[in-house]
């Protein structure tokens, strides 16, 4: 690695002062630090390049911030095929690599060429409206079809491969990677499923019927949910940051991405004992906010 993009979230990383000095430990190994405007305005190191020489020409995104922040970056650095390094700013970073203690160790993983990459299969989804292709989204989580905040449960029906598979009064329903089985749908109820898979998962939101229950099938299937009802605030979104309001009629077709987030990783990163961890400081995370009161932290 010789080009490193320096990503930073800067509303966690006020002012950039982190991202400066990782540029600093970049550039004392004679690797060359890449910079968008937004961040090089704080830092006023490395490179400043525009946002698309910043993912033309990087080789590997150097990234601090949570797994949102990994989210976000991971569906533009797929369409390169970037691999990305996540150094973890936020509260459980299931996705980052590294904790910030750690990140001389990292840097220098990366000058040696020291690492291994971990592929992840992503989702594509396609609206069509009226026949037509409406809008399409990637994404390494899930997508999710749910009511919006002001309304009543919502109908949708489900097929699979052209099969109908159930109808969902519900909040709404979720097609999910395997990376995803840790997000959104864990806390629908949904199972975890190791991220080395490749696989379609599907999760009802709180359906109001007994018989619905998640659904795993073949990464090459094709899952299409239909939006049954004609007045209600129904919403479409990707990784829960970004997507589109929905209307009745609309079909949402989701099938695996030809594209894939490849993370980054410099040390022999265990699933099952991650997962164990992370849920754990979860459940500290949980218990200090009950003692604390009610957070508002965003």
């Amino acid at each position: 690695m010789n080009k490193i993009g320096v990503l930073s979230n800067l509303s966690k990383d006020h002012g950039g002062k982190r991202a400066e000095i990782i540029v600093s430990k970049v550039e004392s190994r004679g690797m060359k630090a890449l910079l968008m405007p937004e961040a090089y305005q704080f830092i006023q190191k490395g490179i400043r390049v525009s946002e698309e020489d910043f993912y033309r020409e990087a080789e590997v995104i150097l990234l601090l911030g949570g797994d949102g922040t990994i989210l976000r970056a991971a569906r533009q650095a797929a369409i390169y095929g970037l691999p990305i390094l996540g150094v973890n700013m936020g509260r459980l970073g299931f996705l980052t690599e590294v904790e910030l203690l750690e990140i001389d160790k990292a840097i220098d993983a990366l000058a040696r060429g020291d690492y291994t990459i971990d592929r992840r299969m992503m989702l594509s989804a396609c609206v069509y409206r009226n026949s037509q292709k409406h809008c399409e989204f990637l994404a390494l989580n899930d997508i999710a079809i749910a009511k919006g905040s002001f309304a009543r449960i919502i109908h949708l029906k489900a097929y699979i491969n052209g099969e109908f598979v159930n109808y969902y009064p519900a909040d709404g329903l979720l097609v999910s990677s395997p990376t995803g089985s840790t997000a959104y749908s864990l806390s629908a109820g949904g199972p975890i499923i190791d991220p080395s898979m490749e696989c379609l998962l599907l999760t009802p939101i709180s359906p109001h019927t007994l018989n619905s229950r998640p659904i795993v099938t073949d990464a090459n299937s094709e899952i299409e949910i239909l939006v049954v009802d004609e007045k209600r605030d129904i919403l479409l979104t990707v990784d829960g940051q970004e997507g589109t309001s929905l209307q009745q009629g609309d079909i949402v077709k989701i099938n695996k991405s030809k594209l894939e987030t490849k993370l980054l990783r410099i040390g022999d990163r265990k699933f099952f004992k991650l997962l164990r961890d992370k849920l754990t400081e979860r459940l500290e995370y949980e218990k200090g906010e009950e003692k604390g009161g009610i957070s508002h932290e965003a």
